[in-house]
């Protein structure tokens, strides 16, 4: 009797373990899940790769300070910048996800403008906590509980914004019921215009699968990134983003500009 109580009680606790074992083995190291991360961007085979103790838990996000009189900073194919040339440059503001450190130096992934993901080694010291640029409301915000998708995947059209020779942002998946979202813009290369010719207030545009519809604006009166806070007046769908300008150079210049933070109008809702 005694020995068929100690196999019970053995069999008990084999089932409760199971569970934690598999869990255990399952469960990536830090340097397993940091590779696999960095082998999703378009140019990883091109990277010295972190040391396996250089890899992160948490990864962390961060943002690029603002260069001495550039809208971007270098990045680098090694954790030792004078070697392997350069990866592509990422731009003030810029949201990047470290995944390593090392030499004083942060393993990044990072979306240029053309919205490709890169990866590449950047000093630590040029990355700040905080979103460097400026930050801007446009609309009314409403109250209540909204539904959020946080990102979405885009690229550049293949057509030109109407009235202008200015390209415009696709969505490779419709944002239904849209009520606001967060628009990040930043006037990248001037191609020898003036200043008075490329500043100005900014008009943002959404296409509905039918039309265009004008949702927002914002200042833009020199050269730096801005986040602006964009709130709609009836839910949209949304499938391309525009912006537009009365500048007399707004066909010369070139940007960059991103969204994200969709915020739903709720399935349940009335």
């Amino acid at each position: 009797m005694k020995r068929l109580t100690r196999m019970l009680i053995l069999i008990v606790l084999v089932f409760l373990l199971l569970p934690q074992a598999f869990a255990q083995a399952e469960e990536k190291s830090a340097a397993e899940r940091g590779l696999a991360m960095i082998q999703t961007a378009r140019n990883w085979e091109q990277l010295v790769l972190p040391q396996e103790e250089s890899y992160l838990d948490e990864w962390k996000t961060l943002y690029p300070r603002k260069a001495w009189q550039a809208p971007s900073l270098p990045v680098w194919y090694d954790p030792h910048p004078t070697a392997r040339g350069t990866a592509p440059y990422v731009y003030e503001g810029t949201a990047v996800t470290v995944v390593a450190e090392e030499n004083d130096m942060a393993c990044m992934l990072y979306r240029a403008p053309s919205y490709k993901l890169y990866v590449g080694w950047i000093q630590s010291i040029r990355l700040l906590e905080d979103f460097p640029g400026e930050l801007l409301i446009s609309g009314q915000p409403l109250e209540g509980e909204f539904d959020r998708q946080a990102n979405a995947e885009f690229s550049w059209s293949n057509a030109w914004f109407p009235g202008t020779c200015q390209l415009y942002t696709v969505l490779k998946e419709p944002v239904n019921d849209c009520v606001g979202f967060t628009f990040e813009y930043q006037l990248i290369q001037r191609n020898g215009a003036p200043p008075e010719a490329i500043f100005g207030p900014r008009r943002i545009y959404v296409h509905d699968g039918e039309k265009w519809i004008e949702v927002g604006s914002f200042p833009y009166p020199t050269l730096g990134v801005v986040r602006v806070e964009l709130w709609l007046e009836e839910p949209v769908t949304i499938t391309a983003i525009a912006t537009d300008n009365d500048c007399p150079g707004k066909n010369l210049f070139a940007v960059r500009q991103t969204a994200s933070d969709f915020l739903l109008w709720p399935k349940t809702a009335a």
